[in-house]
C-alpha cells in the first residue's frame, strides 16, 4: 500500500456501526415508514458486512507476519463465543420455553443455538463467521480464488431470495426457499451470507497494492452507495420476508473498507478505545434492551416515549458497563504485568 493502513478510520467506523446495530435491535423510533426503512434496512445492514470484511482482511494481514496468528485467533474467537453463549443462556432458555416445545427437544434447540442461530439474536454472527471462514479456507486449497469469489456471490444471490420474495411470488424459486426456511429458518448464515464478505476481505488484502484500489476511492464509494440507495428503493416498494441480503451491499462494503484504510481522515488519531468499545457494545446491548422493555410505562416521564426510553437507556447503560469492563480488564492486565516484573 502507498500509505499505511488508516486504523483510526476503521476503528471509528466499527464504533459507529456498532451503534447502528443497537438502534437496529431496539424498538421502532421513527413513525415514517421510509425513514424507518433507511435507518434499519440501509444503514443498519451495513454493519455486519463491514465487520466481516474487516475481520477477514486483518486475519490474512497478520497471518502473513505470524503463521500461527490465524489458528490462535480462531481459538480465542471460539472461547469468546462460548463465554457469551453462557452469559445469554438464560435468554435462550426463556426463548425456547416461549415456543412451548416438548422438553425432549431442548438438547436439539441448544445445539442449534450454539452452532447456528446463536443463544441470543445477535450471536448468530459468530458461528456464521466461523462456518464461512472455514468454507473459504477449504475452498482456497482446491480452487482458484476467482472461482471462490464467483461461487460465494452466487450463494449470496440465492440467499437474497428472502429479500426479493415479494417479487418472486408464485414461483418455483420461492417455493423451494420456503421449504428450506421451514427447516433452517433463514439464509443469513455461514453458507449463503458470510463467504462473499470473507472473500472480499481476502481480495482487498491480496490486491492491496493494485492501482484500481488506490485511485478515486471516495468516488467509487459514493457511486456504490448511490446504487445501494436505488436497490433500497426497489426493496422498500415491495418488501419481502426479510431484508438481510441487499445485493449492492457487496460492492458498497468493498469500497467502504477500501476507502477507510486509505483515507487521510483520522489517520493520525488513535481510536483503539473506540474499537474495544464497539466490541463490548455488540455483545452487551441486548441485556439492556431486554431490561428496558420490562420497565412499566407508568414509571416513564410523559415527555418521553417507551421507544426512545429504550434507545437512551440501552445506549447509556451499554456504554457505562462497557467502559467499566474495559477498565477492569486493563487493571487486571496491569497487575499481571507487575507480578511478572517482580
Amino acid at each position: 500500500m502507498k500509505n499505511k493502513i488508516n486504523y483510526g478510520m476503521v476503528s471509528f467506523l466499527q464504533f459507529s456501526l456498532a451503534i447502528l446495530v443497537i438502534l437496529f435491535h431496539c424498538s421502532r423510533i421513527f413513525e415514517s415508514d421510509a425513514i424507518h426503512f433507511i435507518q434499519t434496512n440501509l444503514f443498519g445492514r451495513m454493519a455486519v458486512p463491514f465487520f466481516v470484511v474487516c475481520s477477514s482482511f486483518f486475519i490474512y494481514l497478520k497471518t502473513e507476519s505470524n503463521p500461527n496468528y490465524q489458528r490462535n485467533y480462531i481459538k480465542r474467537y471460539i472461547k469468546m463465543y462460548l463465554l457469551w453463549s453462557i452469559i445469554f443462556l438464560p435468554y435462550g432458555l426463556a426463548f425456547f420455553q416461549s415456543l412451548s416445545l416438548p422438553l425432549y427437544t431442548l438438547p436439539i434447540m441448544l445445539f442449534a443455538a450454539i452452532f447456528y442461530i446463536g443463544m441470543c439474536y445477535h450471536l448468530w454472527y459468530l458461528p456464521a463467521f466461523l462456518t464461512g471462514f472455514y468454507l473459504v479456507e477449504r475452498a482456497k486449497e482446491k480452487f482458484l480464488f476467482k472461482y471462490i469469489l464467483l461461487i460465494s456471490f452466487i450463494l449470496y444471490l440465492i440467499g437474497s431470495i428472502e429479500t426479493y420474495s415479494a417479487y418472486l411470488e408464485n414461483t418455483r424459486i420461492l417455493s423451494i426457499y420456503l421449504d428450506y426456511s421451514a427447516i433452517f429458518y433463514t439464509s443469513r448464515n455461514g453458507l449463503f451470507f458470510m463467504p462473499i464478505f470473507i472473500s472480499i476481505g481476502y481480495l482487498l488484502y491480496a490486491y492491496r497494492n493494485h492501482p484500481f484500489l488506490n485511485h478515486y476511492t471516495f468516488s467509487k464509494l459514493l457511486f456504490s452507495f448511490l446504487f445501494l440507495l436505488i436497490e433500497g428503493w426497489f426493496v422498500f416498494r415491495n418488501q419481502g420476508i426479510d431484508k438481510n441480503f441487499l445485493i449492492m451491499l457487496v460492492p458498497f462494503t468493498f469500497f467502504l473498507f477500501n476507502w477507510a484504510i486509505r483515507t487521510d481522515i483520522f489517520r493520525n488519531k488513535s481510536f483503539n478505545s473506540l474499537k474495544d468499545l464497539s466490541t463490548m457494545y455488540f455483545f452487551l446491548h441486548p441485556i439492556f434492551i431486554e431490561m428496558s422493555r420490562r420497565v412499566p410505562n407508568n414509571l416513564l416521564f410523559n415527555s418521553i416515549s417507551i421507544e426512545w426510553f429504550e434507545v437512551i437507556f440501552t445506549l447509556v447503560s451499554t456504554h457505562v458497563v462497557a467502559v467499566l469492563i474495559l477498565y477492569l480488564r486493563k487493571l487486571s492486565i496491569s497487575k499481571a504485568y507487575e507480578k511478572e516484573i517482580v
